[in-house]
């Protein structure tokens, strides 16, 4: 029987354990969420999204959230390989979403890629602008 190692942490909200794919969830909305430059220690850490809310949706600034968002997290998150992307409606007054799905490797930071799940996601870009505005609120 195989015992895989998940990696544990901490829920950024409640403040309770947390592990596995639940983790692997807030660690791609925290790379994601994370400004480039903010970490002072790491400030290759993170991804342009925020620089992008603000504009039209066009093909063009699709493409470049794609890459952006995809780098990131290629980057930055060895237990997850993103095999789809998809900006989608949330609301119907134009609330936009991401949606997401790949490979889940448990054991992916330990350069264990033989077991995989599927892991996908839908979250809203609203999160990421509310993120955006109490960063600029604290940084005024």
């Amino acid at each position: 029987m195989l015992a895989l190692r998940y990696r544990q942490g901490i829920d950024a909200r409640t403040g309770r354990p947390l592990a596995g794919a639940a983790h692997l969830a807030q660690s791609i909305e925290m790379i994601w969420a994370t400004r480039l430059g903010e970490l002072v220690m790491l400030l290759e850490f993170g991804a342009n999204l925020r620089s992008h809310l603000a504009e039209d949706v066009t093909g063009a600034l699709a493409l470049e959230i794609y890459d952006d968002l995809t780098g990131a997290v290629e980057r930055w998150e060895p237990e997850y390989r993103l095999r789809e992307m998809q900006l989608v409606s949330l609301t119907r007054d134009g609330g936009l979403g991401l949606r997401h799905s790949g490979l889940y490797y448990p054991e992916g930071r330990l350069g264990n890629y033989a077991v995989s799940v599927p892991f996908g996601a839908t979250s809203g870009l609203s999160r990421y602008e509310a993120v955006a505005r109490r960063a600029t609120a604290r940084d005024a």
